[in-house]
C-alpha cells in the first residue's frame, strides 16, 4: 500500500471522527435547549434512542421527536457534557462509546438533580452524513444534589417514566 492512500485513510478515520463527535455535542445540545427537529435529526430515519433501566426506548425519528418533547416536561433546566468518546470508523458504520453527566432541575420539584453513565453506539455514514443508528443509555447515578450517588444513586423517577407512553399517545417503540 502505497503511503499516499495509507495517509488518505488516516484522514478520512479522523474527519469521521470527528464528525461523530460534532454529532454528540448537537445531540447534548438539543437535549438540552429542548429541540425535537434537531434532536431526531442526529439520528438515522430508523434510529433508536434507549434509556435502559428507565424503560423507556423510542424508534424512528417522529417518535423520537414527541420522547424529547415528552422527556423535557420532567426537567425545567438540563445541562449535558459528554466525555471521554472512544470512536472506532469501519468505513461506512462505527461504534463508540462516551461517558456523560448531567446537571438538570426537576420540573416537578424544582429541585437539583445530577445523573450520570455511560452511553454505547452505533453510528452510519448516510446521505446526509454521518447519525446515531442506536443509542443505549446506562446509569450511574440519577439522584438529588442533596443527597448525592452515595446516599441515593438512583432516584424514583417511576411516576414520570409511567406517564411518558400515555404522553407519547400508546406505542411509540416503533414506527
Amino acid at each position: 500500500m502505497r503511503q499516499e492512500t495509507r495517509l488518505e485513510d488516516a484522514v478520512r478515520e479522523l474527519q469521521a471522527v470527528h464528525e461523530i463527535m460534532n454529532l454528540e455535542a448537537d445531540y447534548a445540545y438539543a437535549t438540552d435547549t429542548h429541540d425535537a427537529d434537531l434532536y431526531a435529526s442526529v439520528f438515522t430515519k430508523d434510529g433508536v434512542m434507549d434509556f435502559g433501566d428507565l424503560g423507556l426506548r423510542a424508534q424512528g425519528r417522529e417518535n423520537l421527536k414527541k420522547l424529547c418533547s415528552v422527556m423535557h416536561m420532567g426537567f425545567s433546566f438540563a445541562m449535558h457534557c459528554m466525555h471521554n468518546p472512544h470512536i472506532v470508523v469501519n468505513g461506512d458504520t462505527a461504534e463508540g462509546r462516551f461517558y456523560w453527566e448531567a446537571a438538570l432541575t426537576w420540573a416537578l420539584t424544582n429541585e437539583p438533580v445530577l445523573a450520570s453513565g455511560r452511553s454505547f453506539e452505533k453510528f452510519a455514514r448516510t446521505d446526509e452524513g454521518w447519525k446515531i443508528k442506536e443509542k443505549l443509555t446506562t446509569w450511574n447515578y440519577f439522584t438529588r444534589f442533596d443527597q448525592g450517588w452515595v446516599k441515593e444513586p438512583m432516584m424514583e423517577v417511576g411516576d414520570l417514566m409511567g406517564m411518558v407512553p400515555d404522553l407519547l399517545g400508546g406505542d411509540f417503540l416503533k414506527e
